[in-house]
Parts: C-alpha cells; sequence; structure tokens
C-alpha cells in the first residue's frame, strides 16, 4: 500500500470518527463536549488499536517499535492536542501534509506517542 492510499484511507477514517463524535455531541447535549472529549483521547486504545473508524477501513495503531496494539495511555497522547480549540485545526492542516510526506506516514501525534498507522 503506498502512502498516498494509506493517507486517504487515514482521512476516511478520521471522518467517520467525526460523524460519531457529531452523534455523540449530540445525543449527550450539556455532557457532549465531556463525552466527545473522552471520545476523541481514547478512541485509539480501544477494539486492540482501532477506533471505529479505522476499524471500518482496515487499519489499527501500533507501538512503533514493537507493532504492540495501542493502549490508552498512548491513544491519550496521541490525540490530545485534538481537544484544544484552534490548535485542533491548525494540526488537521499539518497532520494531512504529514501524512503524505512522512516515508512512515506519521503525523505529529504519532511521533509525540511512537505510534503508527498499519494496515489491520
Amino acid at each position: 500500500m503506498t502512502s498516498e492510499e494509506l493517507a486517504r484511507q487515514r482521512v476516511i477514517a478520521w471522518i467517520i470518527d467525526a460523524l460519531i463524535l457529531l452523534g455523540l455531541l449530540i445525543l449527550f447535549q450539556g455532557l457532549g463536549w465531556l463525552v466527545g472529549g473522552a471520545y476523541i483521547l481514547f478512541r485509539d486504545g480501544c477494539f486492540e488499536g482501532q477506533s471505529p473508524g479505522k476499524r471500518i477501513m482496515g487499519l489499527k495503531v501500533v507501538a512503533h517499535k514493537d507493532r504492540l496494539r495501542c493502549t490508552f495511555l498512548d491513544s491519550a497522547v496521541r490525540n490530545v492536542l485534538w481537544v484544544i480549540p484552534v490548535v485542533n485545526v491548525v494540526l488537521g492542516f499539518t497532520g494531512l501534509h504529514d501524512l503524505v510526506h512522512d516515508p512512515r506516514g506519521r503525523h505529529w501525534g504519532d511521533r509525540l506517542a511512537n505510534t503508527q498507522v498499519i494496515k489491520a
């Protein structure tokens, strides 16, 4: 799989997860920001390193060195900046660039948590 194909699949997985996040915000209304923030932080630590979007797209997050599944701590570290308003928009654009131009398709969160997204 080329880095462009993996990047495309990751973007689609992200859109699926964003739609789930939107559903959680609507469903939990007043507490939606808390439930949604928890979802963003811990989504990659569920289901053997697969958020729902990654599972649908056949991807998974693994620890970069040993290919073990992404833990809840890895997930929180890799996604922490997504829950900070404004920062997440800027990092979203730089993350898209990294997905295509980094030889291993690792964005800032992957480098921070020492993880990598691979084909499941």
